[in-house]
């Protein structure tokens, strides 16, 4: 069962962080095309003026990009993972690179196991919030389990 678990986060893992990733390259190669198209060499003085806030604006986007191309998937995958032990099932991750957020949902026999690991994920020195968000008696193939979803925060690496 603790495979089956590992393989599930991992899968759902991976997911996550394609999109994102995938995202995040086509953003950064638009922005790159952008940047490189040639300006107008009969523009007026006034209107290169104009034309450099958007240059800004596109240099920001791109950092913003290699940004989210380096966000630390696999250690704050790994942790959580780490964190779940085998009393907790992880159904599904989202996450959003800019904000350092995640949007965890799981399903554990009992709330002490959910608490528990919630409890974990606190004392973890790479996540900075981890706070409960819904949960619900569920029934999950004939057995009563407890589904929840909690909404975390991890640490900027720097």
């Amino acid at each position: 069962m603790p495979g089956l678990v590992l393989f599930a986060l991992g899968a759902a893992a991976l997911s996550v962080v394609g999109m994102d990733y995938r995202a995040a390259r086509a953003e950064l190669n638009r922005v790159e095309l952008g940047l490189a198209a040639p300006r107008k060499s009969d523009a007026t003085a006034a209107q290169r003026d104009l034309a450099l806030p958007a240059a800004t604006d596109e240099k920001q986007a791109v950092e913003r990009v290699r940004a989210q191309l380096n966000t630390p998937w696999d250690v704050v995958l790994r942790e959580i993972a780490t964190r779940a032990g085998p009393s907790v099932a992880l159904l599904e991750l989202e996450a959003q690179g800019q904000t350092r957020s995640l949007r965890i949902t799981g399903e554990a026999k009992t709330m002490s196991d959910v608490v528990a690991f919630v409890g974990r994920l606190r004392e973890s020195k790479i996540i900075e919030t981890a706070n409960l968000s819904r949960h619900e008696e569920v029934m999950s193939a004939s057995v009563k389990v407890i589904r929840f979803s909690l909404d975390a925060n991890w640490k900027n690496a720097s």
